[in-house]
């Protein structure tokens, strides 16, 4: 700031400086202290700071249930297979190879290249997203719990269209069937349950096959309710209504769409872990899909933590 734009001491009438005026200067005003490089990374750490505690504030609280914490293992585990999947394309290598040889192109090396045979190493992204399969096996142990839940208040407090109420009541059996089968099948996979035993029934292959068709019976029966859902709010509808109860079947409706993306996006999945040979889905798209089916329920799930 020039001597002209410095504002005049208030403690001295203009026209007439005194020596301390000459020779003190006066303070800048607040806005105009110039701020140090040090203040300035301290600034921007506590705004990371801020960030990072918000972000852990949400995750704490989308994992607070079980189903959340479901929901959060499913996104990791899916996101970090499609990323493996990815990163291993013919694609994304021959993008790799090739700005490999600009970078050796530039970089002019006169230095004799010697090459070593790399040694084939398990992708870490496909590690963590089996640990994460594995951890979500070992969380689904206690499913049986809450589905007995769901059926007890299924029949305590029934549905006031008995079609719903009959189709809710078999997928709580198909759910009881697939739950149970898999829990079987991952004891015995981790020794818990004899080999001989499981092997005179079928084996572990086939009781995680069972628990593959009873998931699928589940989602069959997920059209139908999807089907009486639409008649029902088309009636309600048709007959008129007040607004909040128009409030409620839009949001209704969008409960009803987002539990059909997610039907569409298990089927073909369920009926190719339901055959033994399957029925031709790559496996570098079972992770792809099945993030799709769950991507909008982590988007409600992370939106209602803000």
């Amino acid at each position: 700031m020039d001597d002209s734009e410095r504002p005049p001491d208030p403690t001295h009438p203009v026209n007439m400086p005194n020596e301390a005026s000459r020779t003190e200067k006066p303070a800048s005003p607040a806005g105009n202290v110039p701020v140090t490089s040090g203040e300035n990374a301290q600034r921007r750490l506590l705004t990371a700071l801020r960030a990072v505690d918000v972000i852990i504030a949400r995750l704490d609280k989308a994992m607070s249930t079980a189903s959340g914490q479901e929901r959060v293992f499913a996104f990791v585990g899916y996101t970090s297979h499609v990323l493996h999947h990815i990163l291993a394309s013919a694609p994304w290598i021959a993008l790799q190879t090739r700005l490999g040889l600009l970078a050796r192109l530039r970089s002019r090396s006169t230095k004799p290249t010697t090459t070593t045979e790399a040694a084939p190493q398990t992708s870490p992204l496909l590690a963590l997203s089996s640990l994460i399969s594995e951890i979500r096996y070992s969380l689904r142990l206690l499913g049986l719990f809450p589905l007995w839940t769901w059926g007890s208040g299924t029949i305590k407090s029934p549905p006031s269209d008995r079609i719903i109420y009959a189709l809710t009541l078999l997928q709580v059996i198909s759910n009881m069937i697939y739950q149970a089968s898999e829990n079987v099948g991952f004891l015995s996979a981790k020794g818990v349950i004899s080999k001989r035993w499981i092997d005179r029934r079928g084996g572990i292959d086939k009781w995680y096959l069972w628990s593959t068709r009873a998931w699928l019976g589940h989602i069959v029966l997920q059209y139908f309710v999807l089907w009486r859902a639409r008649a029902l709010r088309r009636k309600a509808e048709a007959e008129g209504a007040s607004k909040e109860k128009q409030d409620a079947l839009k949001a209704e409706y969008r409960g009803w769409k987002k539990s059909l993306v997610n039907n569409v996006c298990w089927t073909p999945l369920c009926l190719h872990w339901s055959v033994e040979k399957g029925i031709g889905v790559p496996g570098q798209l079972t992770g792809f899909v099945s993030f799709l089916a769950g991507a909008w329920g982590f988007y409600d799930l992370w939106t209602s933590t803000a």
